[in-house]
């Protein structure tokens, strides 16, 4: 049965859903506007808190107020306190220091240091060209104290921070340096000497690749760091290699600290085939393609060595080799540090560095917190690990590399040696190097 609707009703009906529209919204704009209000409370709440530590601390504090550190260390807190692990306050002058070390290109003394057991700073590398190599610092050195400081007293950690700084100013390190002295009735007889050598720190090239031709005819290439120009020394250094007949390539990433995505993205696209590299998902759901590789790749099979300390850009640069089928990973389990992380400049020069999304593999997992599995597991023992961070492991006594060179030949490779034979990686001042 049709029925009209009268005008009246009609009028009535509109006002009726006028009226309910009117109060929904009220009802979302008081509930949005209480909100906001109480976000504004809470922040003026957190200013008004900081003012009175400030009134109290400048009013009855016996020390003098450093106003630039003071500034820097509430910028500092507050970034702490979201719970970022990888968030980041950089002061002005750190922020520059952030930029250049971003280009391979770093300012302080140039040495590579390890916790000996004593707590003091073992050096086991010294970079080319560097501060210390000028002023006389050799591998094998140990620091035990800077500026007259015991590093035990500074601590270890506090001590490796100060090696960078300023260009022109100086450290003053004392050393112990232990040498061989033939005797004529006991033989070879170590003596332990007590050296102080100052340093003026300045800019260096920190050495992120080394190379070497391992097992006859296996390409050995081991990356520190990405940056944003090493790409370019780790193709001439691979082609290099491939030129002198390499069979297999076997990449080392163990205590890559990650870097420069970009770089690593550029050394990719030299092993893949034409397809997506990096992607990322940010707050917000949507999934970006951040880095893809062109069709021509290097046809030789890969062993990718990785370890609990293989962070960041390494994890992709590991991940995508496994997800395309280019190679084998060999090792432990990565540490799961996949977010990308975004510089913000600030307007005094300074800068805050916060995660923004989360970096994917190529089947759109987060492995951040998580890492990359390896594909063959193979651990070392602690004594093997020290050596190993010492640069002081021998490629017939590194169970990793042992391991990667016989995924090789699993893949096809026609390596020299058989299985479990010695990779002999040579000492590191007969290592081709960047």
């Amino acid at each position: 049965m049709s029925r009209k609707l009268t005008w009246g009703a009609a009028v009535a009906l509109v006002a009726v859903t006028a009226s309910i529209t009117v109060s929904l919204t009220y009802v979302y704009a008081m509930k949005n506007f209480n909100t906001k209000v109480a976000d504004v409370n809470a922040r003026q709440a957190m200013y008004t808190k900081l003012s009175e530590i400030d009134q109290k601390a400048r009013q009855d504090y016996i020390g003098a107020v450093d106003e630039t550190a003071l500034n820097d260390g509430i910028c500092a807190g507050y970034v702490a306190g979201l719970g970022d692990s990888q968030a980041k306050y950089l002061s002005a002058e750190k922020y520059k220091a952030y930029v250049s070390g971003n280009s391979g290109k770093n300012i302080g003394v140039g040495i590579k240091t390890a916790r000996d057991n004593d707590g003091n700073m073992e050096v086991i590398e010294v970079m080319p060209n560097s501060p210390a190599e000028k002023s006389g610092i050799k591998k094998g050195d140990t620091i035990v104290s800077m500026d007259d400081k015991e590093i035990v007293r500074i601590t270890y950690g506090d001590a490796l921070n100060k090696l960078d700084g300023v260009s022109g100013s100086k450290v003053k390190f004392g050393i112990l340096r232990r040498t061989e002295d033939a005797g004529a009735s006991s033989g070879t007889e170590t003596k332990t000497e007590k050296l102080s050598i100052t340093v003026t720190r300045a800019e260096y090239t920190e050495r992120t690749i080394t190379s070497s031709m391992i097992n006859g005819n296996v390409a050995y290439l081991k990356i520190s760091e990405f940056t944003d120009n090493n790409a370019e020394q780790f193709n001439t250094l691979l082609a290099q290699r491939i030129k002198e007949g390499a069979a297999g390539i076997v990449v080392d990433l163990r205590s890559n600290s990650g870097g420069s995505v970009g770089g690593m993205a550029a050394m990719l696209d030299t092993l893949l085939p034409a397809g997506n590299t990096v992607s990322y998902r940010n707050k917000a759901g949507k999934v970006t393609v951040e880095h893809t590789s062109n069709a021509n790749e290097v046809s030789l099979p890969i062993s990718v060595i990785v370890d609990r300390n293989t962070f960041g850009a390494a994890e992709i640069f590991a991940s995508d080799i496994k997800d395309y089928k280019k190679g084998l990973l060999v090792g432990e389990k990565t540490a799961g540090f996949g977010t990308k992380d975004e510089v913000m400049p600030l307007s005094d020069g300074s800068a805050i560095i916060l995660s923004v999304a989360n970096y994917l593999t190529l089947n759109g997992n987060v492995f951040n917190g998580k890492g990359i599995d390896a594909d063959v597991s193979k651990e070392l023992t602690d004594a093997q690990r020290e050596l190993l961070a010492k640069n002081q492991l021998a490629g017939d006594q590194d169970a990793q590399l042992q391991a990667a060179v016989s995924a090789l030949i699993r893949q096809g490779a026609n390596v020299s040696q058989a299985p479990g034979a010695a990779a002999e990686v040579p000492a590191e001042s007969g290592a081709a190097t960047d």
